[in-house]
């Protein structure tokens, strides 16, 4: 319990941080209400991604796959508290930070914690149910876009609403597999893959993470 308490102040005393160092609107954590200004992810937000049938966290735990690329893995667990569950968005039509990112858009997802970008290839197979294989790339390519796709009638990526994340290399989903799940050193982390149908283990939402309010220029 301590442990937790201490990493709720430190996401609060961040928040105040990186408003600080970015300057302009302090950006907003999921502790505060999604009142008219806070209610979108916006570019350049860091925010942890849930899915939404097993409310664990999209994390790389700076463990390598042995098999496949051999690259580093990325799974789903529960510890909602954990750094390493925190991605920055870069909307690649969006460029500038604060606005809300829109529906269709294509972005990278940068894991704040070691700067390697989610990433997704044909040539390698998950090693849990034989997916298609997905991990954290410190390199760049094409394997490292996604497409946004709202489940809602939304012309922007609300918070804690589902949301499809499309690979476009290959136009498989990101998807995590509750009765796929890692033993040791990462017990209890469910497999994270890309599969062909943007089904109940395909929806993710923005949850925790820091915010940027959207300019005023936005759409309303």
């Amino acid at each position: 319990m301590r442990t937790l308490s201490k990493v709720a102040i430190l996401a609060v005393l961040t928040a105040s941080v990186v408003g600080s160092l970015f300057g302009g609107s302090t950006p907003q954590t999921t502790a505060e209400a999604l009142e008219k200004g806070w209610e979108y992810v916006t570019a350049g937000s860091t925010i942890k991604l849930a899915h939404v049938k097993t409310d664990t966290r999209l994390t790389m735990p700076q463990v390598s796959y042995g098999s496949g690329s051999q690259q580093q893995a990325v799974t789903a667990q529960g510890d909602a508290s954990l750094t390493k569950a925190l991605w920055r968005v870069d909307a690649l039509d969006e460029e500038v930070r604060g606005m809300p990112v829109a529906c269709g858009s294509r972005l990278h997802l940068v894991n704040s914690d070691s700067d390697h970008r989610l990433h997704s290839h044909s040539a390698h197979r998950s090693p849990l149910s034989g997916s298609q294989e997905v991990s954290a790339f410190d390199g760049h390519d094409d394997g490292d876009i996604w497409t946004l796709e709202c489940l809602k009638s939304e012309n922007f990526w609300r918070r804690e609403n589902p949301v499809y994340l499309r690979h476009v290399d290959t136009a498989k989903y990101l998807a995590s597999l509750p009765s796929k799940k890692y033993r040791q050193p990462i017990s209890g982390h469910q497999e994270v893959c890309a599969t062909k149908k943007p089904d109940a283990n395909a929806q993710w939402m923005a949850l925790e993470g820091y915010y940027f309010s959207r300019r005023s220029s936005a759409p309303q």
